[in-house]
């Protein structure tokens, strides 16, 4: 889904993280074969998800552990409605908030398989405090088909005050649609329903999809109970807010989960 309108930065803000207890892990490894139809690549992804699992484990992190295997396995991919369709999220208690990659390297096992070994160093966020469940926000108006060059628009109401990033994850990327140049970071207060487009200039965002056949389009909206700007984007040739899941996924696991609250949509265009 891209609405027709040029997407810019606005402007840069520093990115305020609430304060949380941080642990540094060293030497996390990661180990994946290359084979059938895995290719280096590949594997080194893998790898690098079993080293993200590894430094959880190594910090102190145990319960629901096969959550965050699904999480960084989705990271591979852009497999990620297993992760934001399910009750995954409620039970993470951690999270990788950045890592560096000290060493990749090629061998061989016992086996004689080829294997790719990645080994991080990585800060691990540890939560204190669970979800909140009165933070919740209504999202309206938006149906499960559309055809090519309809309108989209669509309405929230949160429970309490908060900001906003909406984000349009794609097949092997994704981008930042909300705010944007034409629609500034608001405050939305609480119990009070907001349209969209927010902006007089917009009669809604015109949907057009780039292949002949239908088009599932996925939208990941994220509020916060305090301004956390997402600023880890690029501008496109086309003046998208281009990112990543995985940078996506980061950020969002970088905040407590008692100051935010997510919702995965689809819809498909016809």
């Amino acid at each position: 889904m891209k609405p027709i309108l040029i997407l810019f930065i606005a402007s840069i803000f520093t990115l305020n993280l609430y304060s949380q207890d941080i642990t540094r892990i060293t030497g996390a490894k990661g180990r994946q074969v290359i084979v059938g139809s895995i290719n280096e690549d590949e594997a080194k992804n893998r790898a690098l998800a079993e080293a993200k699992l590894n430094a959880l484990k190594m910090a102190g992190v145990s319960e629901h552990i096969q959550s965050y295997d699904l999480l960084y396995k989705s990271e591979i991919g852009n497999k990620f409605e297993e992760v934001f369709m399910s009750d995954m999220l409620s039970e993470i208690r951690g999270a990788v908030k950045n890592y560096t990659i000290k060493t990749s390297e090629k061998g061989i096992d016992d086996y004689k398989n080829f294997y790719i070994e990645v080994t991080i160093d990585a800060d691990i966020i540890l939560y204190s405090n669970s979800p909140d469940p009165a933070f919740k926000v209504s999202i309206d108006g938006i149906k499960q088909g559309y055809q090519n060059g309809e309108k989209l628009r669509y309405s929230v109401t949160p429970t309490m005050d908060c900001y906003l990033n909406i984000f349009n994850i794609y097949e092997n990327n994704a981008s930042v649609i909300f705010p944007n140049e034409f629609e500034k970071s608001i405050k939305f207060k609480a119990d009070e329903q907001k349209v969209f487009p927010l902006s007089n200039l917009l009669d809604g965002y015109v949907l057009e999809k780039s292949t002949n056949d239908p088009e599932k389009n996925k939208l990941l909206f994220v509020f916060t109970k305090e301004k956390i700007p997402y600023i880890n984007y690029s501008i496109n040739h086309e003046g998208d807010q281009v990112t990543s899941f995985e940078d996506i996924s980061s950020w969002l696991f970088s905040i407590s989960p008692d100051k935010r609250v997510n919702y995965f949509v689809q819809f498909v265009i016809y």
